[in-house]
C-alpha cells in the first residue's frame, strides 16, 4: 500500500538543524560571552551528535573556534565571529566560493532578466570550486518551480525549457534552501510521532 503525506514547515521558522543553525547556536553563545560544549550545541539542536561533532572538528581545524580547557568537558569558544556560516572542508580549508544553489540564485537574479534554461544555469552560474551539472540545475529549477519561484516561458524539451524568477519571488539574496526531512510517521494513529528533522539537501 502506498501513502502521500503532505507535510507543513511553520513559514519564518529555521529548521532546527543544518550548519546555519548550528553556526547560530554557536554566535549566540560568543555574543553572551559563553563557551559551548558539544553536548550545548547538540540539546538546543535536532541535529545528531556525530553530526555536531564532525561541523565542531572542522571548525576547529580551520581556526573558526577554539578549544577552552574546561575539564571535564571539551569546551569551545568562537575564534573568528561573522554573521555567515563559514563553509569549510574536512581538512579545516575555508570554501571561498559560494554553493551551488548560491551561485544558481545569483545567476537567476542578477543575469538572467529575460529568462534562462537548465543549460544556461550551467554555463551561467559554474566556477572553477563549484562546477555544476545538467542534473543539477534541471532539479534546483523543478523545485523552486513547485514551491512558486519560477514562471515558465515556453513548453520546450526540458533542458531548454525557458524560465524566469517571478519578480514577486525576488525574496532576497540568499538563496532558498532546498531540504529533506527525516519523520516517524505512525499508521496506527495517522499522525506523525516526535520532531522532523530537515536538513539541506543542496549547499
Amino acid at each position: 500500500m502506498s501513502m502521500q503525506l503532505h507535510l507543513t514547515m511553520k513559514k519564518g521558522k529555521m529548521p532546527l538543524r543544518g550548519e546555519d543553525y548550528l553556526w547560530s547556536l554557536m554566535m549566540e553563545r560568543h555574543d553572551a560571552d559563553q563557551t559551548f560544549t558539544v553536548a550545548d550545541i547538540r540539546l538546543k539542536s535536532s541535529a545528531a551528535e556525530p553530526t555536531v561533532r564532525e561541523f565542531i572538528g572542522r571548525l576547529l581545524r580551520g581556526g573558526l573556534i577554539k578549544g577552552v580547557p574546561t575539564p571535564p568537558v571539551q569546551s569551545y569558544r568562537v575564534a573568528k565571529p561573522q554573521a555567515e556560516t563559514p563553509r569549510v572542508r574536512k581538512d579545516g580549508s575555508l570554501i571561498e566560493s559560494a554553493g551551488a544553489a548560491q551561485c544558481m540564485w545569483n545567476a537567476m537574479r542578477t543575469a538572467f532578466r529575460t529568462g534562462f534554461d537548465a543549460i544556461d544555469l550551467v554555463s551561467f552560474a559554474s566556477t572553477d570550486d563549484v562546477p555544476i551539472t545538467l542534473g543539477t540545475a534541471q532539479g534546483y529549477i523543478k523545485s523552486l518551480s513547485k514551491a512558486g519561484y519560477l514562471l515558465k516561458l515556453t513548453n520546450g524539451s526540458k533542458p531548454t525549457q525557458i524560465w524566469r524568477l517571478d519578480p514577486s519571488m525576488n525574496t532576497g539574496p540568499r538563496a532558498p534552501m532546498l531540504l529533506k526531512t527525516k519523520l516517524v510517521f505512525d499508521p496506527n494513529r495517522g499522525d506523525i510521532i516526535g520532531a522532523a528533522e530537515a536538513e539541506e539537501v543542496l549547499a
